[in-house]
């Protein structure tokens, strides 16, 4: 709908991935196929990390219903269905929520004149980085908190695997009815589950285990704790409130016309 965005975004920043956000087009699809069944099947085919998932999902709602597929297929998968997106950047997100919680932030500021608003948001950014850098001072492990509880989930699942060397950072894993490549060198795995997030499938760290290796020293940097602090380093600087600004008498202007 915002063709002028979509042209602008482009020309200012031509590497930047172009999503769409998959709860919207979930919302607008749902409207005319309806059911737990198919949001189920809806959400299956668009988190799946790659094309093979994506394609068993896809079959299985074209066998549920052949027109949900094809009006699926309508609304360019490849724009919001993690099987097509880049690996380059690191997040799965598919939905915008990031923007839509900034917004539920600033919601009540957004009420007040522009002043008052850029000063609220002013305020609330200033004390969050501040509050955010606190907390991961008191960290101790290399990473971040909420991944390395990702890194743990994946560690349980580690145990399923089966792992057969090809070489030193090449392996075949053998995950219940799969088999999938994982590459320790080049940080990928069949399932891209790793190649898109940057933190190690249970298939990739089954391998790592295997070479008596730590899983986390292949977690990607951008989730460590110290970028997390180099992130959150900045200030907003304070301000004075308007009693104390400078004052300033304006001349008299004259016009000509």
């Amino acid at each position: 709908m915002s063709k002028a965005i979509l042209n602008a975004v482009a020309a200012v920043l031509p590497k930047a991935e172009h999503r769409h956000c998959a709860r919207h087009i979930f919302a607008h699809w749902h409207k005319t196929w309806k059911g737990d069944e198919m949001k189920l099947l809806f959400w299956k085919i668009a988190k799946a990390y790659n094309l093979a998932d994506y394609n068993d999902a896809l079959e299985e709602l074209t066998q549920l219903n052949v027109d949900a597929a094809t009006a699926f297929k309508g609304y360019k998968p490849e724009v919001f269905c993690r099987a097509f997106l880049d690996t380059t950047m690191k997040t799965d997100a598919i939905t915008s929520n990031i923007a839509e919680t900034f917004n539920g932030y600033i919601i009540q500021a957004r009420t007040k004149h522009l002043i008052f608003m850029l000063e609220d948001i002013r305020n609330n950014l200033m004390q969050r980085l501040v509050v955010k850098r606190q907390q991961m001072e008191k960290s101790t492990s290399i990473l971040c908190p909420r991944i390395q509880q990702k890194l743990e989930k994946e560690k349980a699942k580690a145990s399923n695997c089966d792992v057969i060397p090809s070489t030193d950072t090449l392996f075949n894993v053998n995950y219940y009815l799969d088999q999938l490549v994982v590459d320790l060198e080049a940080r990928t795995c069949s399932c891209r589950k790793w190649d898109m997030l940057g933190i190690p499938c249970c298939h990739a760290i089954a391998c790592i285990f295997f070479q008596n290796k730590e899983a986390e020293e292949y977690v990607d940097k951008c989730y460590w704790r110290q970028e997390y602090l180099n992130a959150y380093s900045g200030s907003i600087p304070p301000i004075d409130g308007e009693r104390y600004w400078p004052r300033i008498e304006l001349k008299e202007i004259i016009f000509f016309y």
